[in-house]
């Protein structure tokens, strides 16, 4: 999982430059961290998502495949059924 570097030390120190009381900069401090380590786990990182986005790519492809092929199938099926109507109808016109 991804590991956040948070310095409750710098933190406590910040706060108490800008004038919160020391004991309450400390507490805040820890609460931060215990804030983002509680949360640690939802955060997303890239190489996860990388990895959810190259799942989704590779199940587009297979249904893409599928698709694909009905299409082809389909547009066969089509070709036989208009030659199948036009070739009898065009030899009734010409008279054969």
């Amino acid at each position: 999982m991804a590991a956040i570097a948070f310095d409750t030390l710098k933190f406590a120190r910040r706060l108490i430059e800008a004038g919160v009381p020391e004991h309450q900069a400390e507490v805040q401090a820890e609460l931060m961290a215990e804030a983002f380590l509680f949360n640690v786990d939802s955060v997303v990182t890239k190489d996860y998502l990388d990895a959810r986005l190259a799942e989704q790519d590779a199940r587009f492809d297979a249904k893409f495949a599928v698709l694909e092929s009905k299409i082809n199938l389909h547009s066969w099926i089509l070709a036989v059924i208009a030659a199948s109507t036009v070739i009898p109808a065009l030899s009734g016109l010409m008279g054969y």
